[in-house]
């Protein structure tokens, strides 16, 4: 039969095709009739040699951009934890004043009047989004301020005075409780992915970044007049002192301890982070801040020793630390030579007793203890204020008002304290916040900057933040409810 007919071999059938031998110059004329067109897609990405090449660097970063824009149009939590990123940068990469042009120069907890400064955007705007998602959490993150809310608002009428210096005061505090709500309900959206801690490491390393380019001989922020001749040979970073620059560190050092470990990459970036905030404390020469992480860390190291969570990844934490402390032995005798006692402490403390009695209810009012106590104190007049945050609070505030200020972070302390001791979680964040009290109280009771404009904020939205992980501890292991 023909090929082709219905008795025959398939005429499809390569199988049964008849042979036909090629000699090999037909072969290569055969092979040579054209090349074989591949898809559009695959040649685009081909490259010479032969090998697939992925897409350009814009191309991902293009892609990434959009994927972060449908995220946040899409994710409410995603709006969030971006408006809690730029809140971390503003306040401790650039806290900068935006009005208005000419600032007022004055040693207080805030400037002489009121001023717009970035992290002040970034606290409206945060505000503004966690409002619009969860109002009502937002609203009750607020109940542990509201008694010292109304201290302040009756006082601010009855008894202290309307200067622009007392209104900077006032809206200082208010921001304050606002940071510490933000901390509090921001945290349930970020409780997967932790940005607000990896938000802190990347400060502490673009602030060693920056001590290394000062180091060099290219600093990205200069000191000048009289204070560049205090904080000769010690580090500030982006900021304007050696002790704010050590107090910034010492949140990154809570926030690098938090860090999740799950992977091998994560926990050398969280120790190698840990090792940054070790070096540049020990660069700033601040004693009470070194002796706060030192602490910060051992204290950690004993807990997890206590609690049957030792691991060996804990001898690098312990060598590190070992190092840095030893590196730091020579300005520590230098320092304690040249001012064993702390300088003025003693009498700048019982200046502040003096005015504690003097005004033991209302206080001097928020901002005012420079202008009030150095009426009659020279050293304080000259921008000195207690090197003491209790007795500070209590001057400007009142006793009752001081009490009702610090009453959220006690409230705090015990929430993490309670999650470690009695429910023994195994959550980073209260172990952490319960090693850093110590160090808290430390440097609170040695210095005054912790009340400090973008530094109290910082201390406040941590300390939100912690506060909402530990009590999340508490619910999810059946005490008490979310």
């Amino acid at each position: 039969m023909f090929p082709g007919t219905g008795g025959g071999h398939p005429q499809d059938d390569v199988r049964h095709a008849p042979t036909v031998r090629l000699n090999p110059s037909e072969v290569l004329a055969q092979r040579k009739v054209g090349p074989a067109v591949a898809p559009a897609e695959e040649t685009s990405n081909r490259h010479p040699s032969g090998r697939h090449r992925g897409p350009s660097l814009l191309t991902q970063l293009t892609s990434a951009g959009r994927a972060l824009v449908e995220g946040l149009r899409s994710d409410p939590d995603q709006r969030i934890v971006a408006v809690l990123a730029v809140l971390v940068a503003t306040l401790g990469l650039a806290p900068m004043a935006l009005a208005p042009s000419e600032v007022v120069i004055y040693s207080g907890v805030a400037t002489g009047e009121p001023m717009l400064y970035t992290y002040t955007i970034a606290i409206a705007a945060a505000v503004v989004v966690i409002g619009v998602q969860t109002r009502r959490q937002l609203t009750r993150a607020f109940f542990p301020w509201v008694p010292f809310l109304g201290w302040m608002l009756l006082f601010a009428v009855l008894a202290w005075d309307s200067s622009l210096r007392t209104v900077s005061g006032l809206v200082h505090f208010t921001l304050v409780a606002i940071v510490f709500a933000v901390g509090v309900t921001a945290e349930r959206a970020d409780r997967r992915n932790s940005v607000l801690l990896w938000a802190f490491a990347a400060v502490a390393w673009l602030q060693l970044f920056a001590i290394t380019m000062a180091v060099l001989g290219f600093p990205l922020r200069r000191i000048a007049g009289t204070q560049a001749l205090d904080v000769l040979g010690r580090a500030t970073g982006l900021t304007s002192h050696p002790g704010e620059l050590a107090k910034l560190l010492f949140f990154c050092g809570m926030c690098a301890l938090t860090l999740p470990q799950k992977t091998v990459r994560q926990r050398w970036v969280a120790w190698s982070t840990l090792g940054a905030v070790l070096l540049g404390v020990s660069l700033t020469q601040s004693r009470s801040v070194l002796a706060a992480v030192v602490a910060m860390i051992l204290i950690l190291v004993v807990l997890e020793f206590v609690t049957g969570r030792w691991q060996k990844k804990y001898f690098v934490v312990l060598g590190i630390t070992g190092a840095l402390g030893l590196l730091s032995v020579p300005w520590l005798i230098k320092r304690f030579t040249a001012d064993p006692e702390g300088g003025d402490r003693q009498h700048l403390l019982q200046v502040a007793f003096d005015v504690i009695r003097e005004h033991p209810w209302a206080g001097v009012g928020p901002n005012s203890y420079v202008a009030i106590a150095g009426a009659s104190d020279p050293l304080t007049a000259s921008g000195v204020p207690v090197h003491n945050v209790l007795l500070l609070s209590a001057a400007e505030l009142g006793i009752i008002g001081a009490l009702l200020l610090w009453l959220p972070f006690a409230l705090t302390a015990t929430t993490a304290v309670h999650a470690v001791f009695r429910v023994r979680t195994a959550e980073l964040a209260p172990r952490v916040l319960v090693s850093a009290l110590p160090g808290l109280v430390l440097i609170g009771m040695t210095g005054w900057g912790l009340m400090q404009g973008p530094y109290f904020l910082m201390l406040a939205l941590i300390a939100g933040y912690f506060h909402a992980r530990s009590r999340h501890v508490r619910v999810a292991s059946g005490y008490g409810r979310d």
